[in-house]
């Protein structure tokens, strides 16, 4: 009865949220509180903020009623749904990412993402441009600093969500910038890159000194760090980006195998950077990112829908902790608390909500994991080969206790630290955009694929389907935003 009555409550808020303005670009941010008050308010400006970050893990929030639709963790569950790693063996929520019917203008996943960080940008555009760049109160200065770090990556999500990757594709159309003043019109990738460039590293700046304690939910130095490292490999600057990574990542250890194994429902865990802390009250049910991707609990993948892609789970050593969280070419019984259950082949394991009442599993949006592998690719690609072999091996090696550092070069030695980054953040929302960045395609009909024939095609790189429509709530709003994408 009670999760009844908890779909009832989301199905009510969708509907309420759904007469929500269709201007998207134009949203108001959700406050009472005057520009005067966030100028000299440190607890007002500090709400504005932690609305932005709750709005983050938050359901129906773009006023679409699908259980998909659960904040910024869903935008990197579906993404990578659209690459050939992660497998849905039965179509459900994020089924339309799965099968690329969702990226087209008519459909409401495509304005998820347009809607979620077009908002949050908004809000994070009321804390800056309320308060000095040059304010001397610390508080003040390290809550703007976060608001340029998510103003700079909500609006690296969306470029490379909507627009073509950077290198080479520098003059085309992007997305909008939405900062000091808002564009109507889409910007070059080049002006939209410089914009997410110049927020970061003011974000960097500002944030130096700031300790934001067992709050993961906020963002500190490290985080923008890591947030800049990303952006700069996307930008082929290989030197930056390795800098970057390498100071990001400085303060956390590595998980230890049994945490690793552990579900990953632990915001506190060692390598977690950024997150949303849930708890029985803030948490969404069966609209969460648990309820799609644990097939050992209830909810959409409840008994097993969530697979790794075989060639994957291949492509993975024997002594490999990682791999022990997959299930293999046949049926595994697999321990769920006191009792087992039988699974069929390859479905994941990795994602297991182990709390109490198991619906109260924390969001980890960022590991320091993936500076691991942004370091080795970037110091590969800037001619340090032996540095980048280090750093692969130092968290390789943690992973299979047998692995012995690689001694390959040149492009056979980037597609080892990309075959590696793909197994570590499997279902993280990284696979996707390293597809796009790499100009490589989706591969999922080979000889022995184990893709549901609803998900079993391959698409060539570069074709238009690796950008999202702008949706078409916001090309009526808007005409001036034309030309659209492809379909």
């Amino acid at each position: 009865m009670r999760k009844n009555k908890i779909i009832y409550t989301f199905l009510l808020a969708g509907a309420l949220l759904s007469s929500c303005s269709k201007d998207y670009l134009d949203v108001e941010p959700q406050s009472a509180i005057n520009t005067e008050q966030l100028g000299s308010s440190s607890a007002a400006t500090m709400g504005t903020l932690k609305g932005i970050l709750s709005s983050l893990r938050s359901y129906g929030i773009t006023g679409y009623a699908g259980h998909e639709d659960f904040g910024h963790k869903s935008i990197l569950s579906v993404l990578d749904l659209m690459g050939h790693d992660v497998m849905m063996n039965n179509l459900n929520w994020g089924g339309f990412n799965y099968n690329y019917t969702g990226r087209v203008m008519t459909n409401s996943r495509a304005h998820m993402p347009w809607f979620i960080y077009y908002t949050q940008i908004k809000n994070a555009n009321t804390i800056v441009n309320s308060v000095p760049a040059d304010t001397d109160n610390s508080e003040l200065k390290a809550i703007r600093g976060q608001a340029l770090a998510l103003r700079g990556y909500f609006h690296f999500m969306l470029a490379r969500i909507y627009g073509p990757t950077f290198v080479g594709n520098e003059t085309k159309l992007s997305v909008p910038i939405s900062a000091a003043e808002r564009s109507t019109k889409r910007n070059t990738v080049a002006e939209v890159y410089a914009q997410i460039e110049a927020d970061l590293k003011a974000s960097v700046e500002s944030l130096e000194g700031y300790r934001r304690g067992s709050n993961l939910e906020m963002i500190d130095k490290s985080v923008a760090q890591a947030f800049l490292a990303d952006v700069y490999l996307e930008m082929g600057k290989y030197a930056e980006a390795a800098v970057q990574a390498k100071e990001a990542r400085e303060g956390y250890s590595l998980l230890s195998a049994s945490d690793w194994q552990n579900g990953f429902y632990n915001i506190s865990q060692n390598e977690t950077m950024w997150g949303a802390d849930l708890n029985a009250e803030l948490t969404t049910f069966v609209a969460n990112f648990f309820s799609h991707f644990d097939n050992t609990n209830v909810g959409y993948a409840e008994g097993g829908n969530i697979s790794i892609d075989k060639r994957l789970f291949d492509a993975m050593s024997e002594t490999d902790i990682r791999k022990e969280m997959f299930a293999g070419a046949d049926s595994t019984v697999f321990a769920v608390g006191n009792d087992s259950y039988k699974y069929g082949p390859y479905i994941s394991f990795k994602f297991r909500d182990l709390t109490v009442d198991r619906t109260a599993g924390d969001y980890i949006y960022l590991r320091s994991a993936a500076l691991y592998y942004i370091e080795a690719e970037a110091l590969a690609r800037s001619g340090n080969e032996n540095g980048a072999k280090d750093v692969l091996f130092e968290i390789t090696s943690a992973r299979d206790s047998e692995y012995v550092k690689s001694s390959k070069i040149g492009k056979d030695l980037i597609d080892e630290i990309i075959l590696q980054k793909r197994v570590e953040l499997w279902g993280e929302g990284f696979a996707w955009f390293d597809i796009k960045r790499l100009n490589e395609g989706v591969v999922r009909d080979y000889v022995g694929s184990n893709h549901p024939t609803y998900g079993k095609f391959n698409i060539p790189a570069g074709d238009n389907r690796f950008l999202f429509m702008i949706p078409q709530a916001e090309v009526d709003a808007n005409p001036d935003i034309l030309p659209n994408n492809p379909q």
